[in-house]
């Protein structure tokens, strides 16, 4: 465990840590699943990420614990391997009871990543669902998360950046083609949107790497091995996702 988490420990009581626990045992499946030791650490990192990160909502609305917990899980599942411990640009979440719309249009939203208010926004009721069905391919915390992560690594000085450079520009090459094979119609695994371009076909791949692995890799196992080089985990390993050796 990093010495910043041993720190961070002395400083949260055992309360909030089991109720964290409590909530992600309820809900989170790849908590669920992971060795006793590393469930320690996710605690950690998630009540990290909460630490610094702003949690907002609309009028006579509020946010629970419960929320706070489990959106927060959605981040540290996706850098559990990696180690990003929080979101230096995205660091606003703002939570709705239902779908929003912008100003001046009628289309609505469940989720979006923001640039200009640098806010993630979540509609609560299908983030839980993502949670609750966790074997669809479909997670808006997780699919919101992911664009936030490839925002921010661009955002990063080259030294500094979480994603491997190498792997990144690997994983864009390959994913060209299968851009190109989903919008060609051959699907497969694949909703229609994640043709839309290479950012939605990375933040669906991820709903898909996380609650549907086994059919991923079924799918494509040369993409299911980028994501697990790029992320340094496999997900079908699930009592400890980043022990990285990629089985057949």
């Amino acid at each position: 465990m990093k010495l910043k988490y041993r720190i961070f420990s002395l400083f949260i009581d055992r309360k909030k840590k089991r109720e964290c626990h409590h909530v992600l045992m309820q809900f989170n499946s790849y908590y669920q699943g992971l060795h006793l030791n590393k469930k320690g650490i996710f605690v950690l990192r998630t009540l990290y990420f909460q630490r610094f990160t702003r949690f907002s909502t609309e009028v006579g609305y509020s946010v629970s614990p419960e929320m706070k917990h489990l959106i927060s899980s959605a981040f540290v599942q996706i850098t559990f391997g990696i180690g990003q411990d929080d979101l230096e640009y995205f660091n606003k979440i703002h939570i709705t009871p239902k779908a929003y719309s912008y100003r001046n249009s009628t289309q609505l939203f469940h989720g979006d990543v923001n640039p200009m208010t640098k806010t993630v926004n979540l509609t609560w009721p299908v983030v839980k669902k993502g949670f609750e069905i966790n074997d669809d391919g479909m997670n808006l915390a997780i699919h919101e998360f992911a664009h936030c992560i490839i925002l921010e690594n661009a955002r990063r000085n080259y030294l500094v950046r979480n994603l491997n450079e190498e792997e990144l520009k690997g994983w864009k090459s390959y994913s060209l083609k299968l851009l190109e094979k989903i919008r060609k119609g051959d699907n497969g695994l694949y909703r229609d949107y994640a043709g839309s371009n290479l950012m939605e076909l990375f933040a669906t791949s991820l709903e898909y790497f996380f609650e549907k692995p086994s059919e991923l890799f079924s799918y494509d196992p040369e993409h299911y091995k980028r994501l697990c080089r790029l992320l340094k985990q496999d997900p079908r390993n699930s009592k400890d996702p980043t022990n990285l050796t990629i089985r057949e």
